[in-house]
């Protein structure tokens, strides 16, 4: 068993470091034989589109001539390889989630899901697979550009992410006007674009890939940030609440791919993404 183990873990890193992808093929696939993921491919660095294949990214199954890259992809690609399945993405809303999930249209969501308890009565969430900090966006000629403190945002207007921790973390500043939550990022930085909001509160990661690609925004550090839990800054792979094994199974794959991958491998996402 623990031979099996480290086999699973060489193949998982060297599938990462090699970052082979999967082409379409026209063989039908039994569904018992595949992994599908539901992702909203919408949210760099996690996950995002483009429209032409590369090495890195993987065709959306759902989405004809877009291919997904970003971190959750080559963390998917990477259970798949060692499950021995074949990948399939799905591109979902973020609200449609947990839905398809529960009614066994996909098999797991790797989509920068923190795993709050509120999801736990209704899927079952992996070990973590990154964890990350809390910040500001807001534009590049922001009044709000130098604040170093959660309140410095009093007065401010801010606006979050339907259904996401990045809204109910809105409520910690005192005197913020807190904006009805759209339902995706873009649809966020838009409205700021707009001059409709003065923030939104997103991962580093996310920030600064939104700041490298899009010099009309900056990215605002909180000496004194939020107050969150190890939930709020973790996130994790779900699946249905009966699959306890594949849940086994992609924690020991997580397990073999150590802190300095994981690192690495967002930090290529924040470069694919931009380049």
């Amino acid at each position: 068993m623990k031979r099996l183990f480290s086999l699973l873990v060489i193949v998982t890193f060297l599938f990462i470091l090699t970052a082979c992808n999967e082409r379409e093929v026209n063989l039908e696939i039994d569904r018992e034989d595949q992994f599908i993921v539901g992702l909203e491919v919408n949210y760099a660095p996690f996950n995002y589109s483009q429209n032409f294949s590369t090495q890195y990214n993987y065709p959306v199954a759902n989405q004809v001539g877009i291919y997904a890259d970003g971190y959750d992809v080559q963390i998917a690609k990477a259970i798949a390889a060692s499950l021995g399945k074949v990948l399939v993405i799905q591109k979902l809303d973020w609200d449609a989630l947990i839905p398809q999930l529960e009614a066994n249209k996909i098999d797991a969501i790797i989509a920068g899901m923190s795993p709050t308890e509120e999801r736990k009565q209704s899927v079952l969430f992996s070990d973590g697979y990154f964890e990350s900090t809390h910040v500001m966006l807001v534009k590049s000629d922001s009044s709000y550009k130098n604040a170093t403190s959660l309140n410095d945002f009093n007065g401010a207007r801010v606006v979050g992410q339907h259904g996401t921790v990045y809204d109910d973390l809105i409520s910690q500043i005192d005197g913020v006007i807190h904006q009805t939550p759209l339902k995706s990022v873009p649809d966020i930085l838009t409205q700021i674009l707009g001059n409709k909001s003065d923030a939104t509160v997103l991962e580093l990661p996310v920030a600064l890939g939104i700041a490298a690609n899009n010099p009309e925004f900056s990215v605002v550090r909180l000496d004194n940030g939020f107050d969150v839990s190890i939930e709020d800054i973790t996130v994790s792979i779900a699946v249905r609440l009966e699959d306890e094994e594949l849940a086994n199974s992609i924690n020991s794959i997580l397990a073999g791919i150590t802190q300095e991958v994981r690192e690495k491998m967002m930090n290529q996402a924040i470069v694919r993404e931009n380049g």
